[in-house]
């Protein structure tokens, strides 16, 4: 019954809070008095600070006194209740103008939301078909018979390679190489059929990129494993060197 409005004052432990433990109840009405209701001056809040539990509930009735509860006899955890309502309106008068801020700002969001322009598309137009088409094509991303599917598609490449952080790290593009037709290769066979060798060439080159991209990740590899063991961390307390 406490949970909302101990989150609400910024209480640390409000899951867990338990009014039956008497350190935990001590502990909440310290807190509150401490930082948010403040009736006392910091000297004269040693009362509330008894770790014995008798001079603890003698200061904290006389406590409930000097804050006004019209409830000061009822049982603790409606007068814990109460406190935690007077702490949450101190919170509220002092940071009155915060809230408004907050509130103004809900609203525009939520208003901005009612006025989504996307909500009016009509999805299956002649128009939208046609819109989704066209940035396909700009795209290169293939047509699907479904232009809802195909709108799926673009926004799946526009969040994968055009996100902030890959925008951001573009890879470095490096001026081509001097185009050659594939019939010019010297494939180092002959099957005594054009087709077959055709086919066979395609295969060795597409074998022969295969194991280019390997090297490549194994040269990174090993790229990493030398900026490591080239810059061990010394741990003096172990008595070693390295990880």
């Amino acid at each position: 019954m406490y949970k909302r409005k101990l989150q609400s004052l910024g209480f640390q432990g409000s899951d867990v809070f338990n009014a039956s433990d008497d350190k935990q109840f001590q502990n909440v009405v310290l807190w509150l008095e401490d930082q948010k209701i403040r009736r006392y001056k910091i000297e004269n809040r040693e009362s509330l600070r008894q770790t014995n539990k008798e001079d603890f509930d003698k200061a904290y009735s006389q406590y409930l006194i000097d804050v006004d509860c019209p409830m000061s006899a009822a049982p603790k955890n409606e007068t814990l209740d109460w406190l935690l309502g007077l702490a949450v309106d101190f919170e509220f008068q002092e940071n009155k103008e915060k809230f408004a801020q907050q509130k103004e700002g809900s609203e525009n969001m939520e208003s901005a939301a009612k006025n989504n322009p996307l909500d009016n598309l009509d999805f299956n137009s002649p128009e939208f078909k046609t819109g989704v088409n066209t940035l396909a094509d700009l795209l290169k991303v293939p047509l699907h018979t479904d232009h809802l599917v195909t709108l799926e598609g673009i926004s799946n490449l526009v969040k994968e390679k055009f996100n902030p952080d890959d925008l951001k790290n573009q890879p470095k593009i490096y001026a081509g190489g001097v185009p050659i037709e594939f019939e010019e290769l010297v494939s180092g066979f002959d099957f005594e059929d054009k087709n077959l060798n055709y086919a066979a060439s395609v295969l060795r080159y597409l074998f022969i990129r295969d194991l280019r991209e390997l090297q490549t990740k194994i040269n990174e590899c090993i790229v990493q494993v030398q900026a490591l063991t080239a810059n061990p961390v010394t741990d003096t307390k172990l008595g070693k060197v390295g990880y």
